[in-house]
């Protein structure tokens, strides 16, 4: 469980399942529309109890190769847009395209040039053309090359966010153009067809080269895949209104019909996680495996718990991980946590300097996030030039942060730095 999740999954699927009330999601969830005859590789090393899934289809091959337990939940972007009652502008205008994206080891890989004379070739009715790019295209710095071609680039944000404002901004953007369109089949495909906006191939394929991704084909194409050729063969060529077909087939992907209610889901869950808490305990009382498997249970419950908002039971999980191994520096972040919630920065502070000093994946937010929580600590306590350095390493470490770039633009104000950027 990670409360931050792809696109806000974990706090868009608690909220069609809890309602008012908290409860931990101790299950994995797809994070989008795949392909691939078989469920993500990443998705099939899960240790949790539970798998959701978007779709009959999806469910059928998880359930041909996996014993862990799935069910359908449905795509939530489509529980979120529903329950909001999103739907398309009335002053809709132009088409947003949504150019096939990368991920920071895999790089959709097509000629952007020729893309953008392509875009700029569709008749009058689908201008103007927005490009709406993921967040791994702006950190690889493509933007530019639409820009070039006097293309109006926008993004959804960040893709690892705590709650729902990466899709609020997807949703801001697609509700307020007539059309869709992509190089590549994806997820936006069927988002923008469920709620009501025709959406079509066109332009510059694309394929997708593996740098260092250790599940995944060296170099790859969603065509390569049957049901990647029938989506794209459906959705191929200009379009003004959707088909039966069309609308058929995204429903069924998304599960629209098939899905379980957000009751039935909750209680599933429910019944899942007790289960779940009641084992992982037991295995703690037993004194049985090694030190990694006993400390990543008490992560675990320390999420669980967390979630729930327990705060002396999350608290006895990161003292009881302290017991088979030296504090690590996520254990630390959230001891630094609980101390700031309770406004107690000076020991906050102690912890969260601690977890700088350890050792962690230098691909890691934990890398970032200590020192974004040091600089709001130091805030608080009005050592607003303390409160800057630590926002500026983090920012070295993710620069297009939101939260990191709020926080300079904030403390610049305060301490009347003028940026010269």
């Amino acid at each position: 469980m990670n409360l931050y999740s792809w696109y806000g999954l974990y706090a868009i699927i608690s909220e069609y399942v809890s309602g008012p009330s908290k409860l931990p999601l101790l299950c994995r969830y797809e994070h989008g529309w795949n392909p691939l005859p078989e469920p993500n590789p990443y998705d099939l090393r899960t240790d949790q109890p539970l798998m959701l899934v978007w779709s009959k289809r999806r469910l059928q091959e998880w359930n041909e190769v996996s014993s862990i337990p799935a069910a359908i939940m449905g795509a939530p972007f489509v529980h979120y847009r529903k329950l909001r009652q999103i739907e398309k502008d009335i002053a809709a205008n132009g088409t947003v395209a949504f150019p096939a994206h990368s991920t920071p080891l895999i790089d959709a890989v097509f000629d952007i040039d020729e893309y953008c004379e392509q875009l700029k070739s569709l008749p009058t009715e689908y201008h103007p053309i927005t490009i709406c790019l993921h967040v791994h295209d702006l950190e690889r710095q493509k933007d530019a090359v639409y820009k070039k071609h006097g293309f109006n680039v926008v993004s959804a944000g960040e893709g690892t966010v705590l709650g729902f404002e990466h899709v609020q901004k997807f949703y801001d953007i697609l509700r307020s153009h007539k059309y869709a369109t992509s190089n590549q089949v994806g997820s936006y495909s069927f988002y923008a067809v469920e709620m009501g906006i025709p959406f079509f191939i066109f332009g510059e394929p694309a394929h997708l080269e593996n740098s260092g991704e250790p599940l995944m084909p060296r170099k790859y194409s969603y065509q390569d895949y049957p049901i990647g050729i029938y989506a794209t063969e459906l959705f191929r060529g200009l379009t003004q209104a959707i088909s039966e077909e069309q609308k058929k087939f995204v429903e069924d992907e998304l599960g629209v019909h098939d899905c379980l209610s957000g009751v039935e889901l909750r209680e599933l869950i429910i019944e899942s996680n007790q289960r779940t808490i009641e084992a992982y305990q037991e295995f703690l009382k037993t004194g049985q495996g090694g030190v990694e498997e006993k400390i990543s249970i008490c992560e675990k419950l320390y999420d669980y718990y967390l979630a729930l908002g327990e705060k002396d039971k999350k608290l006895k999980y990161i003292f009881k991980s302290f017991e088979y191994a030296p504090p690590r520096a996520d254990f630390c972040c959230h001891l630094g946590l609980y101390f700031s919630d309770i406004e107690q920065y000076e020991q906050a502070i102690f912890w969260y300097k601690l977890a700088v000093q350890l050792e962690k994946p230098s691909d890691s937010r934990l890398m970032w996030l200590p020192h974004v929580q040091l600089c709001v600590c130091y805030d608080r306590l009005g050592n607003h030039e303390l409160a800057y350095e630590h926002n500026e390493i983090a920012r070295n470490y993710s620069p297009k942060n939101e939260a990191v770039l709020y926080n300079k633009n904030y403390l610049e104000r305060v301490l009347g730095i003028e940026s010269p950027e």
